[in-house]
């Protein structure tokens, strides 16, 4: 019987020609030894010189022959591994899936393949490589299982190739997300929510913007001492929800120690890593020393501190933690993490220079505005100014009200074309000159005639729309006149929903055209007008009289208090989150509502 194991004891040519020598004496079949000869020979150049690595294993998973490549990926001579297990040549690789792999071929006879990695002793034991393999079973003639050939391909350069390409995709996906998420939002607060929920759990288990409070001069460097930081977002993995009672939640105001990295972060406006620091290194490094027992029973293991910038200047310092079994931070994560904080904090900044500036427009607006005339005592109104939502930018819009003698009340709703201080001081402009010519016992038609007239007189540069109601208690009638303006909205006891009064519409102020016109109406007792601009209605998805037609079709309280009817209004048509500001200015006669409500 053939020895199976003598089947895999592949001969050296001194050996083969003594093996056929003797075959030659017994059998005498020359021709036929030297073919069968010449055929091992092409065999062993096929087996010996492959660029790939090839082994014979036995039925043991000892190896019985390698080649010359398999030698060199494995980082032993090829005597080194005859009448070894695979654990015991290459135990830095995934030994366990390899011999599972083998054992199934050994036991049903199908080729398989599979990627290991690992490392051998032909390269450093920090950088993994790949291999593919493939494996197939050695037969006898008989169909008796001898044992298993492995092939052996590196494609370690490819997988890094990948690896590098995935990670080039992933940071390009994650710019772009910052740019969609931080960059499209000029909220402060929710730019810096969006980084950190960015960051978690992809680059961190826990993710933290903190703000340097403006109270430092402007290029006052930022240092330890007397640093204070607002923080205004911060993300965790859900195994770490309760992390904002140890290192404080959004709002709270953080006083870093001197030294601590995120200190340094600031100070240097470089990044600043701490990967698996000692407790002692911990203490001076951590923002507050008293909490180093309650990171270690967090779990937490290492920091990156990365500065927000925004041209040049430190505005503030993203930390990110990791904790359990999530690695140490890369140099290629830190590196894209400072590109993302610093994109981030260009956004951060834009966000805190619009609120900075919509606060100041807004403060300008409503010095511009000032409060209306007080109206007679029979006349009850009033009055709201919203600015546009989206614009740090004041707009012209205004409304306005005149006690004139009689008992008679002028009303008046304008708009000033275009936003910027240049259209809040022509709002000022065109808002001084009404109530003077109001004061001089005009007419409404009047008014307008003569505020045309000195319009282009100054010349005038922007044209304003308005509508001026002349609301007389003892006649119960209105009188009306508009320049380019919209129809007020008149809401008649006990109807619910209000109509659309239309008026003789005269060209807006600034045009020099003239024809203003004015009309009498009745304006009885619980009645309500409603005056405002176009910003209450006007959406670009809707022409005007869509949106004309949306405010007739609200329905309203009759009796309801004038603040509540404006309430509705805005809230029906969705006013004061576009791009245009809204005035809008509600009367009734103050007798009749308190009659009603008696």
């Amino acid at each position: 019987m053939a020895d199976p194991v003598g089947a895999f004891s592949f001969l050296d040519d001194a050996q083969a020609r003594e093996l056929l020598a003797a075959l030659d004496a017994a059998l005498g079949e020359r021709p036929a030894l030297d073919a069968l000869l010449a055929d091992y020979h092409l065999v062993r150049q096929i087996l010996d010189r492959a660029t790939v690595g090839i082994a014979v294993f036995d039925l043991e998973l000892r190896y019985r022959y390698v080649n010359r490549t398999l030698a060199e990926i494995n980082g032993v001579p090829a005597t080194g591994h005859t009448g070894r297990t695979i654990a015991e040549v290459v135990p830095g690789i995934e030994v366990d899936a390899a011999e599972s792999a083998l054992r199934e071929v050994l036991a049903d006879g199908k080729p398989r393949a599979l990627t290991i990695e690992g490392t051998t002793a032909s390269g450093p034991a920090t950088e993994p490589r790949w291999w593919h393999n493939a494996y197939h079973r050695l037969d006898s003639a008989a169909g008796v299982p001898l044992g298993a050939v492995g092939m052996v391909l590196e494609i370690t350069e490819d997988r890094r190739i990948r690896h590098a390409l995935d990670r080039a995709r992933t940071r390009l996906a994650l710019l772009d997300e910052a740019a969609t998420r931080i960059g499209t939002t000029l909220d402060v607060a929710q730019a810096s929510k969006e980084l950190t929920r960015l960051l978690v759990p992809r680059l961190a288990d826990v993710a933290l913007v903190d703000i340097v409070e403006p109270d430092r001069h402007a290029g006052e460097p930022a240092t330890g001492d007397g640093l204070a930081m607002r923080r205004l977002a911060l993300s965790t993995t859900p195994a770490l929800v309760g992390t904002s009672d140890l290192v404080g939640g959004t709002g709270a105001l953080i006083h870093p120690q001197a030294g601590s990295a995120v200190a340094r972060c600031v100070a240097e406006a470089a990044p600043i890593v701490l990967n698996f620091p000692s407790d002692a290194q911990l203490r001076t490094t951590a923002p507050n020393a008293a909490r180093v027992s309650r990171y270690r029973q967090l779990g937490l293991h290492s920091g990156a501190f990365v500065p927000l910038t925004a041209g040049g200047t430190v505005i503030g310092a993203l930390t990110l933690a990791r904790g359990g079994q999530s690695p140490a931070f890369t140099p290629d994560e830190v590196a894209l993490m400072v590109e993302l904080a610093s994109r981030a904090g260009s956004g951060i900044s834009n966000a805190q220079r619009y609120s900075h500036e919509h606060e100041s427009a807004l403060a300008l607006q409503r010095a511009l505005l000032a409060e209306p005339m007080t109206p007679h005592p029979d006349v009850e109104c009033a009055g709201r100014y919203l600015p546009a939502g989206t614009s740090a930018e004041v707009g012209g819009d205004w409304y306005d009200t005149v006690a004139l003698p009689g008992g008679r009340t002028l009303l008046v709703v304008g708009d000033v074309m275009g936003h910027g201080l240049d259209a809040a001081a022509t709002m000022s402009e065109y808002r001084s000159l009404v109530r003077a010519l109001a004061l001089q016992r005009r007419s409404p038609a009047g008014i307008l005639w003569e505020a045309e007239r000195i319009v282009e007189a100054l010349e005038q540069e922007r044209v304003a729309t308005c509508v001026l109601a002349l609301l007389d208690p003892a006649t119960h009638s209105c009188t009306f006149a508009t320049a380019g303006h919209l129809p007020p909205l008149q809401l008649d006891r006990p109807h619910q929903y209000g109509r659309l009064l239309r008026l003789p519409v005269g060209p807006p102020l600034g045009t020099g055209a003239g024809g203003h016109s004015a009309i009498t109406l009745p304006f009885d007792p619980g009645a309500t007008l409603l005056l405002y601009t176009d910003g209450l209605i006007e959406r670009r998805d809707r022409d005007i009289e869509q949106s004309l037609a949306a405010l007739a079709a609200l329905r309203f309280d009759p009796a309801a208090p004038l603040e509540h009817l404006i309430d509705t209004a805005l809230t029906g048509l969705t006013a004061g989150h576009g791009e245009d500001d809204v005035a809008i200015l509600a009367t009734r006669l103050a007798d009749a509502h308190r009659d009603r409500r008696a």
